[in-house]
């Protein structure tokens, strides 16, 4: 590929001839090869710009700089100045691979909880509705028969216009993002344009990176900026963010919600149990009706708990906003399946029931335990940890949020990542006003003693890590699954 071809749409100063052939693309100058472009971005840790002389040893003609940083780019054959690298790297990674988006329907959905499930609802739906639908986030990346574990939830824009291409080349008609707070502020879906943008909740998070809620909302809310003149806003009008961006958009826009109003309404919600256990049994799905204005429909789905009515609705919602009918929203909900760490049971015969779950909010752990409080007959014990080098405000609120919806709680290790684990636990502690806890910083030790503690008739939730199959501590990434550890545990009671 030529280079101004790869520049085409970039406003740069650029000393050198854009005639020259590119042979690749690169941020990360250990990747670089011979005739490779190097876009010189800022990280979390590292600058790009420190690298430029390892990125010419390994081989690039051309760099990308920001303005007033090109002089370290000395000896290359191209040197191009922007203003701001990493928009440049989406730009040039869209224009890469063939600007993929555009032979592909992207629905972006973004949110504090709930995202991985409402994609894979949607994905459902989408495919009940006869749509070739790739995903990427949390879980997994899905781009056609390929299926690979996430690195993150959204990726940085080179490798997620490389997905997006092989969704192309797979023959996919849509493609379902989660996109992060962090993908919006790092400017990772430049280039992109969204048939929908979807909006879940906001609850407090990585305050450790946006500073502060209102950052952190307006981050979210750049995502309708990538929504194509002919898309939609599909929104989660129950959430006061949602409410508040309904009222600042102007995109056309799909409301979903429990209240009046909501062009998409949910509506005599019921939930099926099992006879296993005490009291009404092991929950096994729920039913509701979803009221358009000009019609109602029931729904059936295997997915537990009452938090999920609304990711179904936004699922609906988007689904609504692509044309597909009644029908088809109705067997794309009945066919999704329980997303793996999401309200995830794990069942090895054991007379209490068992929760895998990846909330590490205080918001989701409050929706989380408040659903099991709901359905338990028995006692709530609870198994959670805070990340370190993350956000420490919401440390005390986790830890009030726990004590107060269990019975007992085991405060433990989740990614303690460079921080002392028994700090990050005493900063738990601090929100803590009932004498119901236990302090174990071996994470598996902490699960172990709670399936010794926990009976017939309760239910013991392991919450913060869901998916993850892996720990990092002192900067150290460990082979860790909490499922794991609760089969051995479970099985040896049994």
């Amino acid at each position: 590929m030529i280079l101004a071809d790869l520049l085409s749409g970039l406003t740069a100063r650029i000393s050198g001839s854009l005639e020259i052939p590119v042979k690749g693309v690169a941020y990360d100058s250990r990747k670089v090869g011979k005739g490779y472009l190097f876009v010189a971005i800022q990280g979390f840790s590292m600058d790009g710009h420190d690298y430029i002389e390892e990125a010419l040893s390994r081989g690039a003609i051309a760099i990308v700089t920001e303005y007033g940083r090109g002089n370290k780019a000395c000896g290359a054959e191209v040197i191009v100045e922007v203003s701001d690298s990493r928009i440049a790297l989406a730009l040039i990674a869209s224009e890469y691979y063939g600007r993929p988006s555009e032979s592909l329907s992207l629905v972006g959905i973004t949110g504090t909880n709930g995202k991985t499930t409402t994609s894979f609802i949607t994905k459902s739906i989408l495919e009940a509705g006869g749509m070739q639908t790739g995903l990427l986030g949390t879980v997994k990346y899905i781009t056609g028969k390929k299926s690979s574990e996430s690195v993150m939830t959204t990726p940085e824009s080179l490798e997620l216009q490389g997905y997006l291409r092989d969704m192309v080349d797979a023959g996919m008609d849509y493609a379902v993002l989660e996109v992060s707070s962090h993908a919006l502020s790092l400017k990772r879906v430049e280039g992109c344009n969204f048939k929908v943008g979807a909006f879940v909740n906001l609850s407090q998070d990585h305050l450790d990176f946006h500073g502060s809620m209102e950052e952190y909302y307006q981050a979210k809310k750049k995502l309708f900026s990538y929504i194509s003149d002919d898309g939609y806003a599909v929104i989660n009008q129950d959430d006061p963010a949602g409410e508040r961006l309904c009222s600042e958009l102007g995109n056309r826009m799909i409301t979903c919600g429990t209240d009046a109003g909501c062009m998409l309404r949910a509506m005599n919600v019921e939930e099926q149990f099992n006879n296993k256990g005490k009291g009404r049994g092991v929950p096994s799905g729920m039913s509701f009706d979803i009221c358009t204005p000009e019609s109602a429909f029931r729904v059936s789905t295997g997915l537990i708990g009452r938090f999920n009515v609304q990711n179904i609705l936004v699922a609906a919602g988007i689904a609504r906003s692509q044309g597909l009918g009644a029908d088809v929203i109705t067997e794309g909900i009945r066919n999704a399946l329980p997303v793996e760490g999401r309200f995830e049971r794990v069942d090895e015969g054991q007379a209490f029931l068992c929760v895998v779950d990846f909330a590490h909010t205080d918001d989701a752990l409050l929706k989380l335990l408040t659903e099991i409080r709901h359905i338990t007959a028995g006692k709530v014990i609870t198994v959670f940890g805070c990340g370190g080098d993350r956000d420490r405000s919401k440390r005390p609120l986790m830890g009030a949020v726990a004590a107060g919806l269990s019975d007992h709680i085991f405060i433990t290790s989740d990614n303690p990542r460079s921080e002392d684990p028994v700090m990050i636990i005493n900063e738990v502690i601090t929100g803590i006003s009932r004498d119901n806890y236990t302090a174990v910083s071996d994470r598996e030790e902490a699960i172990r003693a709670a399936v010794a503690l926990a009976k017939e008739g309760d239910t013991l939730v392991v919450a913060g890590k869901g998916h993850e199959e892996y720990q990092i501590v002192q900067g150290v990434k460990h082979h860790f699954s909490d499922r794991e550890v609760l089969v051995r545990a479970i099985r040896e009671i049994v």
